[in-house]
């Protein structure tokens, strides 16, 4: 047992220091990902499966792929970011070229929700997800919080016209409060 657990440790480090993190070891195969991130599956098939998720359970380095500010785009929240606990819930954005300030009502919007603060807890409440187009820029985020408190939701926004990388550099976390 602890040969099995120190090559679960050793296998997330060698990982980590790749950019690349999972949170199920034996689950995900590391040619899975690289197939994934190079464009060799679909976006569907990314997040429809719990790699997505498996990889936001990440170390610093999976952060340090990630932006610190939108590149290409201006998230904004434009609803309560309190939401209740146990029912179903949503959060509304609002989408914005960042060069031009128009609304970016083509774009496709991941939404992935971690309990706790952004890359502490790597808790990660479910898979990954789409946000719903309402139109003139604005997505809604859907989801059920099981219990009170604080989490972070995820924000990825790919522009028309761009390759899925562009999640990472277009990431933003937002707080939710869960009463």
């Amino acid at each position: 047992m602890k040969i099995v657990v120190m090559s679960a440790i050793i296998g997330v480090a060698i990982l980590g220091t790749a950019g690349f993190a999972f949170s199920n070891v034996f689950g995900s195969s590391l040619t899975s990902i690289f197939h994934s991130m190079t464009g060799d599956n679909s976006m569907d098939q990314m997040i429809s499966g719990d790699m997505m998720s498996g990889m936001m359970g990440g170390s610093s380095s999976m952060q340090g792929m990630m932006s610190p500010v939108p590149e290409d785009v201006i998230i904004k929240v434009i609803s309560s970011q309190v939401v209740p606990a146990g029912k179903d819930a949503s959060i509304k954005l609002l989408v914005l070229d960042k060069n031009t300030d128009q609304p970016l009502s083509d774009a496709q919007v991941i939404f992935g929700i971690e309990k706790g603060a952004p890359m502490t807890t790597m808790d990660m409440q479910g898979g990954m997800f789409y946000g719903k187009n309402l139109g003139d820029g604005k997505y809604l985020a859907q989801f059920k919080l099981g219990e009170p408190g604080y989490y972070t939701l995820h924000t990825h926004v790919i522009p028309a016209g761009k390759s899925m990388m562009a999640m990472m550099e277009n990431h933003m976390d937002i707080g939710i409060i869960a009463r």
